[in-house]
């Protein structure tokens, strides 16, 4: 089905910030003191904003969710093969909270790991949404403005 500009912007856009989500949170591990929690944080905003991506480029209109397992659930809706991203979301959802707050939940205790895990998810989740979908463009064009 063929796009309107606008509507190729919007997913455009989407998927330039989940890129910059998840280019941050690769290279937050090269630093000697690497924020792990905010790693996995980045790395549950990149799939959320992936996940919404193919949401809006299959006419889903934007609802205000975070929860990964909800949004996997209109995916399948499109594309039952993505019910095989379920083991990453699972994984990522843990972070919605746990890479922002400290306090009440341990983000302390986020390890290397636990981000090494992470962005393997959301670059799970990256390649199958750029690959199911039909972009007008190839993927080193979605960081140039």
């Amino acid at each position: 089905m063929k796009k309107s500009k606008e509507e190729v912007d919007l997913v455009k856009n989407w998927l330039r910030l989940t890129k910059e989500n998840l280019l941050f949170a690769r290279s937050g591990m090269k630093e000697h003191y690497a924020p792990y929690h905010t790693i996995c944080f980045l790395c549950q905003g990149s799939a959320e904003k992936y996940l919404k991506a193919f949401l809006i480029w299959n006419g889903w209109k934007l609802k205000k969710i975070h929860d990964l397992k909800d949004l996997l659930i209109f995916c399948i809706d499109y594309n039952p093969e993505f019910e095989k991203l379920e083991e990453e979301c699972g994984l990522l959802n843990e972070y919605i909270i746990e890479g922002r707050y400290p306090g009440d939940v341990p983000y302390e205790n986020i390890t290397e790991n636990d981000a090494k895990e992470a962005i393997e998810a959301a670059e799970k989740i990256e390649t199958y949404v750029l690959k199911s979908i039909d972009f007008p463009f190839d993927n080193e064009e979605i960081l140039c403005k």
